[in-house]
């Protein structure tokens, strides 16, 4: 095996683990694949592995949750209050979770893996689950490898920017949350 090779099954290994929930810094090696890459061949090369693990990773961290939805829902319905914040849980998924898993792949990053685990739980459907995880799993990769594509040489400083950018919308959130709460109480 040459370094390319290497490489490729590093790119594939990372994607397939990081929906997991296992910390390995998926958007670090992407927006490295990125940075590595020397032509557009090879950017689009990198892009397509480390997609094709991302799915992966989506589909098989949904599947073991559902696989042991029941073994979990047993041991919590000997509680009634827990029971009945699941099954509302479950209903709130059901109407708004779509939204969440495609924003939860590249704006909300860190997200995606618990949604792979909450969809599975709540036997969200399959199809529309991965539609909407194909789909924001794709702009993930393409957006933050293209970062590393076009700024070679200081793509590391530009990723700690990036790491910091969901805490940013956060606190933009809860300030309108703020807002609208203190403008109606008075």
């Amino acid at each position: 095996m040459d370094l390319s090779s290497n490489l490729a099954l590093f790119y594939v290994i990372i994607a397939f683990l990081s929906p997991f929930g296992i910390p390995l810094g998926a958007t670090f090696v992407i927006i490295a694949a990125g940075s590595l890459s020397g032509t557009i061949d090879d950017y689009f090369f990198s892009v397509s592995l480390i997609f094709f693990g991302l799915v992966m990773g989506d589909i098989a961290s949904y599947s073991v949750a559902s696989h042991f939805e029941n073994f979990f829902t047993e041991k919590l319905h000997t509680y009634e209050k827990i029971e009945k914040k699941i099954e509302s849980g479950k209903d709130i998924f059901n109407k708004y979770g779509a939204l969440g898993i495609f924003l939860g792949r590249f704006v909300l990053l860190g997200s995606g893996a618990p949604l792979n685990y909450i969809s599975g739980f709540s036997k969200y459907s399959f199809r529309k689950f991965l539609a909407y995880s194909v789909s924001g799993e794709l702009l993930y990769v393409s957006i933050y490898a293209y970062i590393g594509f076009v700024f070679k040489e200081s793509w590391v400083s530009l990723f700690d920017v990036i790491s910091e950018f969901p805490y940013l919308i956060l606190l933009i959130l809860l300030a309108i949350f703020a807002f609208y709460q203190l403008k109606r109480n008075l």
